[in-house]
């Protein structure tokens, strides 16, 4: 066998080897991306808390959503917990949304200090990317306008080990659902009230400025799948492209070979 044929299946095979690896490590890492980083694999438990502080004084009601994608992730109804308050009316057997509400004229909730306003768990369905978000309708102290000093965060664990701590919390910005829950609270992508925010991040987000998009659904997240399969096609191009060109510097060889004698 000539030089000429050695090198080119020698090329062929390191691509062909290379292309599997990728592929093998696609289908091998099948992970969960939750909130850009966290991971987690199928039959994991993701454990969400929604921490606030900095309260200048204390809530006394409030109106509020978790997001979450059902197709990734599968609530567990019992872990739903309000650590800090009592007498919280919710539901967590809807699909993609946690609804609740509370208000207590007499026994007001004290959030000076960060404390777990929510925590819920949650079990991992399949690999992609997802998120779970939140969006506030209504939150207000004793004199009953909405709290303008305060700081939201979240922690995100995995199988009860905490891989993010104190996070900006992501706020739903799906259009629809803005105009569908927006009440006279406003939402900032920071996690802060209008009077304790600042920065390129204290944007408000609200339901009122955008019309809703009947294309868009309730809970808006990116299908990671979709990416995996678009490399795996990838690949497969290349590594059909790589063949093409080993079979033409073959016939070539043999062509001029045969030429020659």
């Amino acid at each position: 066998m000539s030089k000429v044929i050695k090198i080119s299946f020698a090329v062929l095979l390191a691509s062909l080897v290379f292309s599997l690896s990728i592929i093998t490590a696609f289908a091998a890492k099948g992970e969960l991306t939750v909130n850009e980083d966290a991971t987690a694999k199928k039959g994991d438990t993701v454990t969400f808390t929604l921490n606030m502080g900095d309260c200048t004084e204390k809530l006394e009601g409030l109106q509020m959503q978790l997001m979450y994608d059902s197709e990734y992730l599968e609530v567990d109804e019992d872990s739903l917990d309000f650590p800090t308050m009592s007498g919280v009316v919710s539901n967590a057997k809807l699909d993609d949304i946690i609804p609740f509400t509370w208000t207590d004229v007499t026994n007001l909730a004290d959030f000076a200090k960060k404390s777990p306003l929510v925590t819920v768990d949650f079990k991992v369905k399949k690999a992609g990317d997802t998120a779970i978000t939140y969006f506030i309708t209504e939150m207000y102290g004793s004199d009953v306008t909405y709290l303008k000093s305060f700081t939201l965060t979240n922690d995100i664990a995995i199988n009860g080990k905490t891989v993010i701590k104190n996070a900006t919390p992501i706020i739903n910005e799906n259009g629809a659902l803005r105009n569908q829950y927006q009440g006279s609270f406003v939402n900032y992508k920071d996690g802060k009230g209008e009077k304790n925010g600042s920065g390129e991040n204290h944007i408000a987000v609200t339901g009122v400025t955008e019309a809703a998009s009947t294309a868009e659904s309730a809970v808006d997240v990116s299908r990671g799948e979709d990416n995996t399969m678009t490399v795996v096609t990838v690949v497969s191009i290349i590594i059909v492209v790589l063949a093409i060109i080993a079979v033409v510097i073959l016939r070539r060889h043999f062509t001029k070979k045969n030429g020659e004698e």
